[in-house]
């Protein structure tokens, strides 16, 4: 096999790393006693890592719908380096930016093709597509976004920030690794030159090792990324991809130093899974990766950068969550919930403010009336139960918070602006 061999510094194997801390905590089916002991730290401000590119992962997915044009305005109005999507066929040959396997989750599809939701998104034509609202599930100001192609991303972007495309699930989308190395191509995005930020101008990565193939053989300057995720792969596994990739993505979460240290050894570029709080960040940039991939693009700026990463905090964090509650999480009056805290000696009026899971997919508003007191707790619950001054019970129609392998939590006022970001990991369950 052709070794590929690219001038391209491992931006973040030599860089000072940070000293941040990520706090572990317990799903165990016990209350915390101590709330104050399971609170995450800010991180804290550090050596600067400017080095290392940062990845917005479908555009500004917790400020604007997913891969739309307006997501992918929003970060780079943040200072995106690369922009990062994932790039499925049309019926008729098109290139469209969408995570799903499906249009249910992000568009009005069940209502506009009842009789066809369900379908893979390469059983629809552009033409269809573009009739649905891909918008107004995030908020309603978005209900003129539609699902954009590959080609208005690209005008979009104006050579700004690199590119880091997926071809995502190319067994449904027969040649699209093909199509993709033509567009590429047309546009000059033909090889591994990169931007002034450090970064390629343009990645693509898979999981599929085949559709990475199909691309290499129509576009073989252009450089490769093998998607894993979890943990990093074995050493033999490493050195194989090197012999025609130029990097790997791992999870911070359940990686270490070592671990991406075994992956430069070779000579592979390691590249986060998404990570949004300032502590996972801060993990991240600690463990040596090369590429920050994230859902906020300006927070992880501000954290590589070693500036405050919450300047618009106002006095509320999420203080702990309870994911795993004993027995049912969605109990009635006992169900899961994320606690609020009011750092500061005045009371602070929360309603109208809102927490978002991990996924982005679930919007849980504070009603009207609540006012948190100066140092005390707001709990809110995703179950159904009685409100009082201190808990909120949303009434979902489902659990949100993973108890298996952690999630992350962002908490916006009433001006859609996030104020803070909190992650936790849950350990292994043996």
């Amino acid at each position: 096999m052709r070794v590929r061999s690219l001038a391209v510094p491992l931006t973040a194997a030599t860089a000072v790393v940070l000293t941040s801390l990520v706090t572990v905590h317990s799903v165990e089916s016990v209350e915390p006693a101590d709330s104050a002991e399971h609170a995450e730290a800010a991180a804290p401000a550090g050596p600067h890592h400017r080095g290392v590119p940062v990845v917005s992962h479908r555009g500004a997915p917790r400020h604007a719908p997913e891969q739309t044009a307006a997501a992918y305005r929003e970060a780079l109005r943040q200072g995106a380096e690369v922009l990062e999507g994932d790039v499925q066929l049309t019926a008729d040959g098109e290139l469209v930016l969408v995570h799903d396997d499906t249009l249910e989750r992000t568009t009005d599809v069940e209502e506009v093709f009842p009789e066809r939701a369900g379908a893979d998104v390469g059983a629809f034509t552009l033409e269809e597509i573009r009739r649905l609202d891909a918008g107004s599930w995030h908020r309603e100001e978005f209900g003129d976004e539609r699902v954009p192609t590959v080609e208005e991303v690209l005008r979009l972007n104006r050579d700004r920030a690199g590119f880091s495309f997926e071809l995502k699930a190319p067994e449904k989308s027969p040649g699209v690794a093909t199509r993709l190395a033509e567009l590429l191509d047309e546009y000059g995005y033909d090889d591994a030159s990169t931007t002034r930020a450090g970064a390629f101008r343009v990645l693509v990565h898979s999981r599929d090792q085949d559709a990475l193939r199909e691309f290499e053989s129509a576009l073989p300057d252009v450089p490769l990324a093998y998607l894993t995720g979890g943990p990093m792969l074995e050493d033999a596994e490493l050195a194989e991809l090197a012999e025609w990739t130029v990097g790997v993505f791992a999870d911070p979460r359940v990686t270490a130093a070592s671990d991406v240290e075994r992956a430069h050894d070779v000579g592979l570029l390691v590249y986060s899974d998404p990570v949004d709080s300032p502590e996972q960040l801060g993990m991240t940039l600690d463990q040596g990766y090369d590429y920050l991939v994230t859902n906020l693009t300006e927070t992880a700026r501000r954290v590589r950068d070693g500036r405050d990463p919450e300047p618009r905090a106002a006095g509320v964090v999420v203080d702990h969550v309870y994911p795993n509650p004993s027995g049912d999480d969605m109990r009635p009056e006992e169900s899961e919930y994320v606690a609020l805290r009011n750092t500061t000696d005045r009371p602070i009026d929360v309603s109208g403010h809102y927490l978002r899971d991990g996924a982005g997919n679930v919007r849980v508003t504070i009603p009207d009336g609540y006012t948190l007191q100066p140092g005390s707790l707001l709990r809110v619950h995703m179950g159904p139960g009685t409100d009082t001054p201190t808990a909120h019970h949303a009434d979902l129609e489902s659990a949100i918070l993973n108890n298996t392998g952690g999630d992350t939590i962002q908490y916006y006022n009433e001006r859609h602006v996030i104020e803070t970001v909190y992650s936790y990991i849950a350990p292994a369950v043996s």
